[in-house]
């Protein structure tokens, strides 16, 4: 049990206190119901309490971080990409309390768990889309065109098998409305340009994938810039919503028999924000009714994590 100090849940905006049981929230309240349920209530000392980040598209190659790293900087799922051997070699090193979603290459897995990675090139080549979860690697806008126009010709069985697509660039504008009709999980990186508020109104399922150690790093990129979002959505895209693009609709909250995939932060201020291409506003009125996020202003420190 923990008190003392801010709990991130849609469930109780106000909460300040957690607890868990066999590794689920079992409690999600207030300092003083928490402290009588269990009088040695661990005190948080005014730290702030999140689901995990989710690296939502990591390429395991010899320059990806390592798990533990990642584990450090408050991740606690990696969805991998990279051949057989990368892929079991850097679940092998995960520490407890990091989970890895492997997507080997095409070709070179088991089969087991039902999901691969294939480059954007080598699915062009195919003569019929495999039937198990895959996630295309996709390098240029050019890229993406050829690829949705491949997945249209069979939309149902790519949204059946889960099918997603990793976009290491950054998307072009025209593009916007061919994905929010292709019912295919993205994920990309916010620290390129991205037309976020575009994808999310055309109603693209986006994750987030992350070049910055932070993974706060890439929620203050998603929030900044024309295309910025909100502080709020920008954190679904970084936690929920990878969940959901890997099958697991219901990860990423805190709330009552959820995982407890629980981080802890050392953070400036919690402020609600929204979204403006030209300036960042905050709030700090408790009466919104909205559970506050840590400040993303450049010239705010990032949160950082601290051992739970």
């Amino acid at each position: 049990m923990y008190f003392g100090g801010d709990v991130y849940s849609s469930v109780d905006p106000f909460a300040t206190a957690l607890g868990c049981t066999d590794g689920k929230v079992s409690f999600i309240g207030s300092d003083e119901a928490a402290k009588a349920l269990d009088p040695e209530a661990i005190d948080l000392g005014e730290d702030f309490l999140t689901p995990g980040f989710v690296h939502a598209g990591l390429v395991v190659d010899g320059s990806a971080p390592t798990a533990a790293d990642l584990h450090a900087q408050g991740f606690t799922h990696v969805h991998a990409i990279g051949t057989a051997e990368a892929v079991a070699q850097f679940a092998a090193d995960a520490p407890d309390g990091l989970s890895i979603v492997d997507y080997p290459q095409l070709g070179t897995e088991s089969g087991a768990a039902g999901r691969a990675s294939i480059a954007a090139g080598d699915l062009l080549g195919l003569g019929e889309l495999p039937a198990l979860s895959l996630f295309v690697l996709v390098d240029s806008n050019e890229q993406l065109t050829s690829v949705l126009d491949a997945l249209s010709a069979d939309a149902a069985h790519a949204q059946r098998h889960g099918y997603r697509l990793r976009l290491g660039f950054a998307v072009s504008e025209a593009e916007v409305e061919h994905l929010g009709r292709s019912g295919v999980a993205i994920t990309l990186d916010p620290g390129q340009a991205q037309p976020l508020a575009q994808l999310l109104a055309a109603g693209a399922q986006v994750s987030l994938s992350h070049s910055d150690p932070s993974p706060w790093a890439a929620v203050r990129n998603a929030v900044v810039g024309d295309g910025g979002i909100g502080a709020r959505a920008a954190f679904n895209a970084a936690t929920r919503f990878a969940h959901r693009a890997a099958g697991n609709p219901e990860g990423g909250v805190l709330a009552h028999g959820a995982d407890a995939d629980i981080v802890r932060w050392k953070v400036e201020r919690l402020v609600v924000q929204v979204a403006d291409p030209r300036v960042a506003a905050w709030s700090t009125d408790p009466r919104s009714g909205t559970p506050g996020l840590p400040e993303l202003s450049p010239d705010v420190a990032l949160p950082t994590c601290v051992e739970l």
